[in-house]
């Protein structure tokens, strides 16, 4: 694939073939820029469908400009792979970070929309995934694989991917493999990533039926805590006694729940709490301080990083009577 500039004309192009609306923050008055203004990424972007009925895109990119999206088309099982960088995702009010080695499913439709926001200066290598219902009718296989994940309820979840099927995707995008080897190779690990969304949903139904008591309610507590008081300050020492847990099993079985490192949600939860400081008008330094940070730079870092923005972009003033 050979790297390329994309335009808002080509994201344009990418809503209308796959049903997503796309927003450009920092381009509000984009009709009136220049052609080098209007790049959102650079890199290679590979639209694939094959005849199991699996859709995929394959991007290896750099964001230039911050862009958000909003699935409009309804899909009944959804996957977004990250390799390289991380990718903010919103889904019924519930928002997930999906980092590099790590999966992120569900189901799209009208009443599970899902929004997802790229930062940038953002390297990004991903792989999204659908399944088209007409197409894999075709496919006994896939057609018992959609009865199944239905039966389960379509669940929403994070996942990391195992090294054997990360492997096989990095092998799959040999250039020195000819054309027809990289795509049969490709569609063989995408259906095994598939297969394994269903397979580590099951075994969470089963452990979540193991840990919904004792466990699974000291995990929540600790999660709770940290999102109800974020500017206070945590060691996961103290964190682990709240939960009756070693500091390495809550490492681990914090992430196996939530998604996120013990401190990646802590970090996001203060980021969250500052942001609301902001739009209610308070000062940067106020909102860094009220929110957990004992610096204002190291606050503005993770907010931009977070959020695209600098924290000053986001700051209503205050009005007065």
């Amino acid at each position: 694939m050979q790297k390329r500039d994309f335009s808002v004309e080509d994201f344009i192009g990418f809503g209308e073939r796959y049903g997503i609306d796309y927003r450009f923050p920092a381009l509000a008055s984009c009709r009136s820029l220049g052609a080098e203004r209007r790049i959102v990424i650079q890199g290679d972007v590979q639209e694939m469908r094959f005849s199991s009925g699996l859709n995929l895109t394959r991007s290896d990119i750099r964001v230039l400009q911050p862009y958000e999206t909003t699935s409009l088309h309804s899909c009944p099982l959804y996957m977004l792979v990250v390799l390289e960088g991380s990718v903010m995702l919103r889904l019924n009010g519930e928002e997930f970070i999906v980092r590099s080695g790590m999966a992120f499913t569900s189901r799209l439709s009208e009443q599970q929309v899902m929004n997802a926001r790229h930062l940038a200066d953002n390297a990004l290598r991903t792989l999204s995934l659908g399944i088209d219902p007409a197409s894999c009718q075709r496919s006994p296989l896939l057609t018992a694989l959609l009865e199944q994940w239905e039966s389960h309820g379509a669940p929403t979840f994070l996942w990391q991917v195992p090294e054997f099927l990360l492997s096989g995707l990095q092998q799959s995008q040999l250039s020195t493999l000819p054309a027809l080897s990289r795509e049969l190779i490709l569609e063989g690990v995408m259906l095994q990533l598939v297969g394994h969304a269903l397979s580590q949903r099951m075994a969470g139904v089963e452990q979540g039926a193991r840990v919904c008591g004792g466990e699974g309610q000291r995990l929540e507590s600790v999660r709770r805590l940290l999102e109800q008081q974020p500017e206070k300050e945590y060691t996961l020492t103290a964190l682990a006694q709240l939960a009756a847990m070693s500091t390495s099993s809550l490492r681990v079985k914090f992430r196996q729940a939530y998604g996120h490192s013990v401190f990646d949600y802590l970090r996001d939860c203060r980021l969250a709490l500052a942001r609301r400081y902001l739009v209610q008008g308070y000062s940067v330094q106020q909102a860094a301080w009220m929110s957990g940070y004992q610096h204002a730079t190291n606050f503005s870092t993770a907010f931009r990083r977070r959020y695209g923005i600098a924290p000053s972009e986001a700051r209503q003033p205050i009005a007065f009577p």
